[in-house]
């Protein structure tokens, strides 16, 4: 009797412990797709490219527990601003730090979606990108954090927003694209 019941739960164990990755335990599926990723080529600053901050696809992976992807199709420029800046904001301070809007950044790139956000040290070591990526945030905080707290506030990136839209819109009317 004793080594029946031994055995039986020596089977237990084994058959619930090789259930393998086909059966996940409770964790939760993530999408991917393979996001616009900021390039040499282009002249924009960070906080004016709007392929960036209109990523949809990568909004939705933020927020799929909080807007329905229906909902998110129907917001505007400015709604899908505030919630990709709201998704970066990890600290909950209501403001960008370098590191967060360098996370938002190298999200957005294929190979450390393929690492693993847990190996960040090995992907700065080989990513070409990556000097590239801090001069965009070193950009963006040089010339849109107005009161040098070493931040970006929302208010701070919604002014030099409509600032730059304002811009744009002078250049088309004067025939200067």
């Amino acid at each position: 009797m004793f080594w029946k019941l031994t055995a039986s739960l020596i089977l237990a164990v084994i058959s619930v412990e090789s259930r393998g990755p086909h059966h996940p335990r409770g964790e939760k599926i993530v999408k991917r797709h393979v996001h616009y990723s900021p390039s040499k080529d282009n002249t924009e600053k960070l906080t004016e490219d709007k392929q960036l901050l209109h990523d949809t696809q990568h909004i939705q992976e933020h927020l799929e527990e909080v807007i329905s992807e229906q909902d998110l199709s129907k917001m505007t420029d400015e709604e899908l601003e505030f919630y990709y800046f709201q998704v970066h904001d990890t600290d909950k301070n209501s403001k960008l730090d370098g590191l967060e809007l360098l996370q938002a950044i190298l999200h957005t790139d294929p190979d450390y979606e393929q690492q693993g956000e847990d190996d960040t040290s090995s992907l700065l070591k080989e990513s070409s990108d990556f000097n590239y990526f801090v001069e965009l945030v070193d950009q963006v905080l040089n010339e849109d954090d107005t009161d040098h707290d070493g931040y970006l506030s929302y208010s701070e990136y919604a002014a030099k927003r409509r600032l730059h839209n304002k811009k744009k819109t002078i250049q088309h009317y004067n025939g200067n694209n």
